[in-house]
């Protein structure tokens, strides 16, 4: 139980990530949302299993239950499968 909301903590994904395809030179934007309790919730961005690499054209938005992926100017190099996880003290999904 958790003290300060007398729940059971838990954690889940609310919603999926589509597969996108966009044009070279374009932007893509995911968005990766989750419900649980206690707060706060955290999120990463993996790109093909690893941690994404921050850039100048990359940006993560993070709010209380979703996060957003936001890639400008796209180039070939962003292609790639892109995982988000979101963790609080239940665990990790």
């Amino acid at each position: 139980m958790d003290d300060s909301t007398g729940k059971r903590p838990y954690l889940r994904l609310t919603s999926s990530l589509p597969n996108v395809t966009r044009a070279l030179g374009g932007e893509v934007r995911l968005k990766c949302e989750a419900a649980g309790a206690p707060l706060p919730i955290s999120f990463t961005w993996l790109k093909n299993n690893a941690p994404l690499e921050k850039n100048r054209r990359t940006k993560v938005r993070n709010k209380e239950y979703f996060s957003k992926l936001i890639i400008s100017d796209l180039d070939v190099l962003d292609s790639g499968y892109y995982l988000c996880s979101a963790s609080n003290s239940a665990g990790t999904i």
